[in-house]
Order: structure tokens, then C-alpha cells, then sequence
């Protein structure tokens, strides 16, 4: 039995490792059973503290025409707001609902930041620290000490004319300025 265990162990740590590389893509998800933001807020104030920056205004920081602009997909035809845990979000995406490109303003998430970030490639000109993960679209703005983020995911490789860093950072370029701590 004391040998089934250790394998069992082996096992999780093993998955738990080859998860942990596949960069920061992979937000906690929040259960369905939890009570909205609104309602929680009463209960615990740090989340409250923390939403400095709603979905609604995130999708006011960068226009629908800017990201038709820099992706080049004509298509995108709205910025939908939504929240994940405390994680302000905007989608924009094409009428029929497929993403194109998203941006998230983060509280909070210097750890994961920090546990990530030897994982990218260094951007310089962006907040106090700047990383673009290739493999996942990724660029990640850290804008105070605390650790909260700016992050832009690229969905579509071909945004930008072919360089979804690139178009990456000139979506932040518009953005940061405009957020907390930049």
C-alpha cells in the first residue's frame, strides 16, 4: 500500500511540474458556488480593495477600431467585459463570439509573476518589469511592487501581420498609461 502511495505522489508531482511549465496562461479558476463580487465585498473588503480596475473600464482602454488597427482582423467586432476571481477582463472578438485578443488587469500576483517570468523573454519600456511568453501570446506588464499585472493574450498568430509580440506591446503602449501604479 505504502508503495501504490509513493507512486500516486510521484504521479501528482510529475503532472503539478509539467503544468507549472506550461506558463502563466493558466488562471485559478473560480467555482460556480461562489457569490458574486458585489455580494462577497461585505464579507471580506481586500478582494473590494484590490478591483481597482472594473472589466468595463479595462474595455474602455483600448478602443475595438485600435485593435482592428494593430491585429489587423477586421472582424473583431466587440469588447466584452467579463471577470475571472478578481481578474478584470476584456475579450475582443468577432461577431460569432471567437476571441481574438484579451486583456486582463491583475491584483495582486507578484508571486506568480515572479515564479513565471524566467520563463520569457524580458520586453523593456513597459511598467517595472515587462515579459512576452511566446508559446502562449503572452505579454505580462508588472506595474507596482505588489505584483499587479497588465496582460495581453494574442490569440491568433497571424495578429499583427505575423508578430503577435509585437502587436502585443503596442496594445500596452495604449493601455498601461492609463492603469494603476504605471
Amino acid at each position: 500500500m505504502l508503495g501504490g502511495m509513493r507512486k500516486s505522489l510521484l504521479a501528482i508531482t510529475l503532472l503539478t511540474a509539467a503544468l507549472a511549465g506550461c506558463g502563466p496562461a493558466d488562471e485559478p479558476v473560480t467555482p460556480a458556488a461562489n457569490p458574486p463580487a458585489a455580494t462577497s465585498a461585505a464579507a471580506d473588503p481586500a478582494p473590494a480593495a484590490a478591483a481597482a480596475v472594473t472589466p468595463a473600464q479595462l474595455c474602455g482602454l483600448l478602443s475595438v477600431a485600435d485593435a482592428v488597427r494593430i491585429t489587423g482582423f477586421s472582424e473583431i467586432a466587440k469588447a466584452t467585459p467579463s471577470m475571472s476571481g478578481d481578474v478584470a477582463v476584456c475579450t475582443y472578438e468577432k461577431s460569432d463570439g471567437i476571441g481574438k485578443v484579451i486583456t486582463e488587469w491583475q491584483p495582486n500576483a507578484k508571486t506568480m509573476f515572479d515564479m513565471t517570468k524566467a520563463k520569457g523573454e524580458r520586453v523593456s519600456g513597459l511598467g517595472q518589469e515587462t515579459v512576452y511568453f511566446k508559446t502562449s501570446g503572452q505579454l505580462s506588464v508588472r506595474l507596482t511592487a505588489r505584483g499587479d499585472l497588465f496582460h495581453v493574450f494574442m490569440l491568433d498568430v497571424r495578429a499583427h501581420g505575423g508578430d503577435p509580440k509585437g502587436g502585443a506591446v503596442a496594445i500596452a503602449n495604449i493601455v498601461v498609461p492609463h492603469l494603476p501604479g504605471a
